[in-house]
């Protein structure tokens, strides 16, 4: 058996093969490194001319403040600027506008809020505010609550009006502001399709003591005042039940009738006490 040599002529064509691999990796490498260096400082470049150009510049400073689509909000600037963490100078281009509108939407008399940046010194904040649809406990009660039953301090609310008053609320002694009452949904819907069906009923206070039934006192035509009681099975059938009411008390009025209760749980048979 012969051992094969390598030839001195093949081992420096490998040699320079090597050497040639090694320069393309450090050219790589050097190219790399501009551009990471051109990027940086292209980067830090910008950065500087936006804080020179906007962040620090004078001309954007907050000057005017302005809420629209408000009602108990209007006008109120100051009031909802502190609450929102939003002071008079700060530039425009310096503010977390997501976290404006999540502070401004924590205050539980708003729905929705959005601010917009009007340059070169103006904020405008446009607001949809809860309307409030019924008072917790007592007509002059601290707490209001709207048609989805979130919880709002009344002093904080546009109330137009007199609005009914729920008495009663099962299994709940206290709450806290902006939460969600779902045990009043019956009681509002109620109210709701009341006030948008039935202009002629006037609803006093609603009593929500039962899961099965319903009881509230109303006025018709703000005459005599009725106690009603509906069933609470079968939400669907409430437009129903109230025009089933409605015509009942046309009836009393007109046959002169001395009823003070009427009772609608039994399948549709009015009850009259």
């Amino acid at each position: 058996m012969s051992n094969s040599k390598v030839t001195p002529a093949f081992s420096e064509q490998t040699s320079e093969e090597q050497r040639l691999a090694r320069r393309k990796k450090w050219r790589a490498f050097a190219v790399l490194l501009l551009f990471l260096f051109v990027t940086t400082g292209l980067v830090f470049l910008l950065f500087s001319l936006r804080k020179a150009f906007f962040n620090a510049n004078a001309h954007f400073k907050l000057k005017q403040l302005e809420i629209i689509n408000g009602s108990f909000w209007k006008g109120k600037e100051k009031a909802l600027s502190s609450r929102a963490g939003i002071y008079p100078g700060v530039n425009l281009f310096n503010l977390n506008y997501v976290l404006l509108r999540k502070r401004i939407e924590s205050i539980p008399g708003i729905e929705k809020a959005e601010v917009v940046r009007i340059l070169p010194d103006k904020l405008q904040i446009k607001v949809v505010e809860r309307i409030p649809r019924a008072v917790l406990f007592i007509p002059s009660g601290a707490y209001v609550v709207d048609e989805n039953g979130i919880v709002i301090p009344r002093a904080e609310s546009a109330v137009h009006g007199s609005l009914p008053v729920i008495t009663t609320i099962p299994g709940r002694r206290s709450f806290k502001l902006g939460e969600c009452l779902d045990t009043l949904q019956p009681s509002l819907e109620l109210i709701m399709t009341v006030l948008r069906n039935f202009p002629d009923i006037d609803i006093e206070c609603v009593m929500p003591e039962s899961k099965e039934e319903l009881n509230f006192y109303m006025r018709y035509r703000s005459g005599k005042r009725y106690r009603v009681t509906l069933p609470l099975n079968n939400s669907k059938n409430l437009p129903y039940l109230l025009s089933a009411l409605q015509t009942t008390i046309i009836n009393i009025h007109w046959k002169q009738v001395n009823i003070s209760h009427i009772n609608l749980l039994y399948n549709g048979r009015v009850v009259l006490k």
